[in-house]
């Protein structure tokens, strides 16, 4: 079975006391794990003026640069061809990434990032939802606001969707 890594919006914005060790864990991880996976992706998180985020949550991060830039440590690993833009908690929203899986022929997905009770949440319900193979690597993803919802969303993953690894 093809497996691709996806490393979620491991982004400026989201660094912090509980997620600045995720990127030079992946990193590390990439290094000497890249050679088992087919496809290596990146996702980046971009908020809009018209977002939800915006309109219901009143949420105006992530509109520059400064917050929603890869970090640096992983930027040389990133590129056109491997990073998918979203705009939401979802990242088979606009099927761009759903559909270059499929084109990989990729069966299973291995996921990483931030926030775990967000996006990777979300991505590892969509792909199970799909059809993927699921597995979430728990010590290269965190959530950037609480600890305690990264350990629930690893029990609602390990309980309803895939593996916890």
């Amino acid at each position: 079975m093809k497996k691709a890594l996806i490393i979620i919006d491991i982004q400026k914005g989201f660094m912090n006391k509980f997620t600045d060790k995720i990127p030079g864990r992946i990193k590390r991880y990439i290094l000497r794990n890249g050679h088992k996976y087919d496809l290596i992706v990146f996702t980046q998180y971009l908020n809009r003026k018209n977002s939800n985020f915006v309109k219901h949550l009143h949420w105006k991060r992530f509109m520059t640069e400064n917050e929603n830039g890869i970090v640096d440590e992983l930027a040389d690993l990133v590129n056109k061809k491997n990073l998918f833009k979203k705009y939401t908690y979802g990242s088979f929203v606009d099927d761009k990434l759903l559909n270059h899986l499929k084109k990989h022929k990729i069966g299973q997905v291995d996921i990483a990032g931030i926030d775990t009770e967000n996006c990777v949440l979300t991505l590892a319900r969509d792909a199970f939802d799909r059809g993927f193979k699921v597995r979430v690597l728990k010590n290269l993803s965190a959530s950037h606001s609480n600890p305690k919802l990264h350990k629930a969303a690893l029990e609602i993953i390990r309980d309803n969707i895939g593996e916890v690894v």
